[in-house]
């Protein structure tokens, strides 16, 4: 059984080869998917090629020491909003120096988050040559089937603004 769905495979793969293309890095700055991000584009060999690497920026003091950004900061955003994550993968992108960055936070669940975040949440973040934010709702409350739903939303979303670039 595998940890990578045959979806995140194929979206890894068309994500692989666009940035291997382009000759453009990418890391991720994740945090209620756990790493699950990160471990999918690690599966597919040659990943060295565009994946620098990741953290799950899961709590606030993690954050704090990697991006700058808090408890404090998180309460002025009003928790997990797509401005306050791609906040985070900005800070996360100038501090790595890779082109692309790409983050998540939430509520993976079974619970509401602190800010009040519906269990099934999660803020998407896009930063690069183009930056794209949005949030996501699964509907769902199990904490695993969210983590895998949220790794391949990102995913699915990193894929469509690479898409708009070479369209651009």
């Amino acid at each position: 059984m595998s940890f990578v769905t045959v979806e995140q495979m194929n979206l890894v793969k068309d994500i692989a080869a666009i940035l291997t293309r382009a000759k453009e890095t990418l890391s991720v700055a994740e945090s209620s998917a756990g790493g699950l991000i990160s471990a999918c584009l690690l599966s597919i060999p040659g990943a060295s090629s565009f994946f620098v690497g990741g953290s799950v920026l899961y709590s606030y003091q993690i954050r704090k020491e990697i991006v700058g950004m808090g408890k404090e900061e998180h309460r002025i955003y009003g928790g997990s909003t797509p401005e306050l994550i791609l906040e985070i993968a900005l800070k996360f992108r100038e501090k790595i120096g890779t082109d692309w960055v790409i983050g998540e936070g939430g509520a993976a669940g079974p619970s509401k988050s602190h800010y009040g975040h519906n269990a099934g949440y999660t803020a998407l973040a896009v930063a690069g040559p183009i930056n794209r934010a949005k949030s996501i709702e699964t509907g769902k409350s199990d904490r695993i089937e969210n983590m895998s739903e949220f790794t391949t939303a990102l995913l699915n979303f990193f894929l469509d603004v690479l898409k708009e670039r070479e369209t651009s």
